[in-house]
This record gives C-alpha cells, sequence and structure tokens, in this order.
C-alpha cells in the first residue's frame, strides 16, 4: 500500500504552492496493493473529485478519469503514481510554481452572457449597434476560458446575425429614402 500526502507544506510527498491549500496534507491518495485509488480530504476548503465537492474526512474511490482540484490547482494524480506529477525534489514533488500542471481555472461567464444579450436584444432594436458588441463579448468570453463557452459563442453567432442584419436594414432604408 502506498500513501500520498497531498499540501503546501514541504512536509507532504506533493507540494501544492496554493494559498487556498492546506499546508499539511490537504488530502492524500492511497493506492492499494492491486493498484485502486482512493482519496481522503483532510482540509477545511474541501476536495473536488470531477466538480464535486468531498467534505473533510470523506472517502472517495478515484477512477483513472477523475480530475482533482484543491484550491486553486487541477492536481495530475495519476502521474503521482508512477513520481512524474512535477518537479522532483529531495523525495517529494512540487507542483505550481516550478513544475507539474497548473492550469488557469476557468473564470465566470460574465463576457458570455453579455454577449448572449447583446446579440437576443440585438435582433430586435439596435441592431447595426448590439451586434458589434455581441461580436467583440463572445471574442473575450472566448479567449478568457470562461466556463460556459457556448454562451460566448452564441453571442459571438447572434453579434455576425445582427451585423448582417443591420447590413440590409440600412441598405434597405438608404433604398427606401433615396429612390422613392
Amino acid at each position: 500500500m502506498k500513501i500520498i500526502k497531498i499540501g503546501r507544506s514541504s512536509s507532504n510527498d506533493i507540494v501544492v504552492n496554493d494559498g487556498l491549500v492546506t499546508r499539511v496534507a490537504h488530502c492524500q491518495i492511497i493506492v492499494d496493493d492491486y493498484g485502486n485509488c482512493r482519496l481522503i480530504d483532510n482540509s477545511t476548503n474541501g476536495t473536488f473529485v470531477n466538480g464535486t465537492r468531498i467534505g473533510k474526512g470523506a472517502e472517495i474511490r478515484l477512477n483513472k478519469s477523475d480530475i482533482i482540484r484543491i484550491g486553486n490547482s487541477t492536481l495530475p494524480w495519476q502521474t503521482y503514481l508512477n513520481n512524474a506529477g512535477g518537479t522532483e525534489i529531495g523525495g517529494r514533488t512540487e507542483i505550481g510554481s516550478s513544475g507539474g500542471y497548473y492550469p488557469e481555472p476557468p473564470k465566470g461567464s460574465g463576457f458570455g452572457i453579455t454577449a448572449l444579450i447583446c446579440g437576443i436584444v440585438g435582433l430586435f432594436i439596435l441592431t447595426i449597434i448590439l451586434g458589434p458588441l455581441a461580436i467583440i463579448f463572445g471574442g473575450v468570453s472566448l479567449s478568457r476560458n470562461e466556463k460556459n463557452k457556448g454562451l460566448g459563442i452564441t453571442g459571438l453567432v447572434l453579434g455576425i446575425i445582427n451585423v448582417i442584419l443591420g447590413i440590409i436594414l440600412l441598405v434597405y432604408v438608404r433604398s427606401f429614402f433615396f429612390w422613392g
């Protein structure tokens, strides 16, 4: 059996440089002799497995495809089983500033929602103004790695439709006033 302690302090097997991670043994992964893995949470902030919070003292069986997040850090826990999770320093692995997998967590959905609202409202009023705004907000939403990328994409598409409709409307209005 192998026990892998994960936390912020250098006394852990896996050190995660993240202020939201408990110093001593935020959580631990236990691997039995048959290769089965379990996670035990020891923290106040909790450990997330596939987006679901595991509370203090709780234990969960891990599957190879499970994603573990503690604080703002996503852990490549499968690689710890082979001691390849990051930069090995004196028998432990450093995650965060010196190596390993430390992606930026997805941000909220503010720009995506704004793009969607501009796109929808733009279909009815102020098409030529709200269309470009929906395109801008949709692009920002996608570039910021927001949670709900679909909102940004939908707002972007609606913005393009608004711009096309706005151009058609301008051509129609112009022809109506200038050609009688």
